[in-house]
């Protein structure tokens, strides 16, 4: 592209806020300008060239930027940018492909993994990747302290299940004794301990064999038994259990491979501390600042797959992305051409959009809105109650009023790309039945608190405030009174609904991170004694069971199995599997939408910044 002087910045760009920063960054990413350039055809020939600069608005500021113990997708945004993973996600299958591993190999009884490196890639200081710099991210990972661990949702202590233990089934007699206060039973309640009663049956017989090998460093259904390196390129990683899924859950964000040198020099609980703020990887982009409110990325001149660069040469050579929270200000930033794109498109912008000739990406579905309903509330305790509320929400208007177009009602926890089928019995709107559950409960209307966020916009809840206004005005339809307890996505708010302390209704949702039913069910269900007010010894050991079944029939009728469970027990009502996306201005010629929100900026094509540019 040729190359244009910095005055050639637009007046608009550099008197707002986001391009006053973006001025200033280009800037800094030129060196040593040299004098100020002035209008004559000399200057502009021998100014400094601006590189192709993608600015993107997020709908919220990244939590950390270690991916290791934070849980948000605003978080992995960046860093899917700076680390990489053993395995990679192939961007037209969703399935596993080589990453920093070039290679690797399974034993036949699916307890030791071999994994090959590629030789030559570098982290953003100048170190190789070796096999003991892998063991070295593994050893971190492992010593985390327990508060660390639960901080994240996709990464090594969810992959391996570190922390689990293998769970105690009730007897017969105990499950006998749990229905025999129900002498007036409804059919409903008949049918959950005729389900529960053979569930049992089929475990107990399961676990008659042993369940895991060898040693545990942590619970005793962890799945994790040791990593060590075998050669300079060579990692063998052992199990417990066979864990079939593995390999594509080494795509998750969490289990990024870090620069060693990044990982001491901290406190004790956390001798890699410095990657919260500084992340070192070997991915095509380094970090290089967070000020602003705005994260500045840069093309790292050494990175490995040089191919993957040369063949798209409008890849963006500087990437700047900004929280911005209200998606109604994004917009007029799109509008105003002062950022190029940004991510969380809500349907009521929609129609802006497509009359001013923005660009629409979409990412097919793989996330999950749910209605969490926490059992330590004495009316969410019965299950009629928690019915009733199932036919009290019209889910199927949520979809099609709140929802972009495509966006489907959800009737289990598990999209349906997973092919899992739903059971035959899932309640559906039905306000007269809620009515009848809730006079025959004696229900007179008491308050139940009901949490929802604010200043936030999630691929799962594009808007929160409106989508809690119809949920209640559904509830308030059949007769259930509501306390609203908005709280500010920043100031915890999902701390606040997983807590203890907690017991109401509250929204919520999990985004998936690779193809597996178990990443879904795993992460909804992680703090579900906390956020629930509920535990199923029955289900855990369903889930665990599943998860080292081989894909097939069996494998999907274990998951159909589970989704009765939970259709019994409904901890949290499914609600919509919405499609999420993005908006670009036309400089923005190819962006990669990803289910997952695997998206990396190389990959993007682009002409510069029209405010930059021009």
């Amino acid at each position: 592209m040729p190359e244009l002087p910095l005055k050639l910045v637009s007046r608009r760009a550099l008197l707002t806020g986001t391009l006053a920063t973006t001025a200033l960054a280009l800037t800094a990413c030129t060196g040593n300008p040299g004098p100020a350039a002035s209008a004559s055809p000399t200057a502009s020939a021998s100014a400094p060239r601006i590189p192709r600069t993608l600015r993107l608005a997020a709908a919220a500021p990244p939590v950390k930027l270690d991916p290791a113990i934070v849980a948000d997708n605003e978080s992995f945004r960046i860093t899917r940018q700076v680390y990489e993973t053993l395995v990679d996600i192939d961007p037209d299958t969703g399935g596993a492909v080589a990453g920093l591993a070039e290679s690797w190999t399974e034993s036949p009884d699916g307890l030791r993994y071999t994994f090959t490196l590629r030789e030559g890639v570098l982290f953003h200081d100048g170190t190789e990747l070796t096999a003991e710099a892998v063991v070295a991210n593994f050893k971190r990972w492992e010593n985390l302290s327990p508060q660390l661990r639960a901080s994240s949702s996709q990464g090594f202590a969810n992959v391996f299940h570190f922390d689990s233990d293998i769970p105690k089934l009730p007897t017969a007699k105990e499950l006998e004794e749990e229905f025999k206060s129900a002498a007036d039973a409804s059919e409903e309640e008949l049918a959950t301990q005729q389900l529960r009663t053979k569930q049992l049956e089929e475990l107990t017989k399961k676990f008659d064999t042993k369940l895991f090998e060898g040693k545990s460093a942590a619970g005793s259904a962890s799945y994790f038994e040791s990593v060590k390196a075998t050669g300079k390129y060579l990692v063998a990683l052992n199990l417990r259990r066979r864990l079939p899924g593995l390999i594509e859950a080494l795509t998750l964000p969490g289990m990024a491979i870090a620069a060693p040198s990044a990982l001491t020099g901290g406190p004790g609980q956390n001798p890699a501390e410095s990657l919260s703020t500084h992340p070192v990887g070997t991915g095509p982009y380094t970090f290089v600042s967070h000020e602003d409110n705005v994260v500045r990325l840069e093309i790292f001149k050494d990175y490995w797959n040089q191919p993957r660069l040369s063949n798209n040469t409008a890849h963006p050579e500087v990437a700047l992305i900004s929280a911005v929270p209200s998606p109604y200000n994004r917009e007029g930033a799109l509008l105003a051409d002062e950022i190029d794109g940004f991510d969380m498109v809500s349907v009521d912008i929609m129609r802006t959009l497509v009359r001013n000739a923005k660009v629409v990406v979409q990412r097919d579905p793989f996330s999950v809105l749910y209605l969490g309903m926490n059992q330590r509330n004495k009316w969410l305790a019965k299950p009629e109650f928690r019915m009733a509320i199932a036919h009290a929400v019209n889910r199927s208007s949520l979809a099609e009023k709140l929802f972009l177009q495509g966006s489907k009602h959800a009737s289990t926890l598990l999209p349906s790309a997973l092919s899992i089928p739903a059971p035959e019995d899932t309640p559906n709107h039905d306000a007269s039945k809620a009515k009848t559950l809730l006079a025959e409960l004696g229900y007179k209307g008491e308050q139940i608190e009901f949490a929802y966020p604010l200043q936030v916009s999630r691929n799962y809840l594009p808007l929160p405030e409106r989508t809690f206004a119809q949920i209640a005005e559904d509830l308030a339809a059949v007769g259930i009174r509501i306390k609203p307890r908005p709280i500010a996505w920043t100031d915890g708010y999902v701390q606040t609904v997983q807590s203890k302390d907690f017991a109401g209704l509250h929204l919520l949702g999990f985004s998936g991170g690779y193809r597996s039913a178990d990443d879904f069910l795993s992460g909804i269900l992680a703090a579900k004694e906390n956020e629930f007010g509920y535990t199923s010894t029955l289900l855990d050991s369903q889930i665990m069971l599943a998860r080292s079944i081989p894909s097939g029939e069996e494998r999907t009728a274990a998951y159909a199995d589970i989704l009765k469970t939970l259709n019994a027990d409904l901890p949290a009502l499914p609600l919509v599997f919405p499609i999420s996306a993005l908006a670009f201005n036309g400089n923005v010629t190819f962006y990669p939408p990803s289910p997952m929100l695997n998206e990396c900026y190389a990959d993007v094509q682009m002409a510069n910044s029209p405010s930059i540019s021009s």
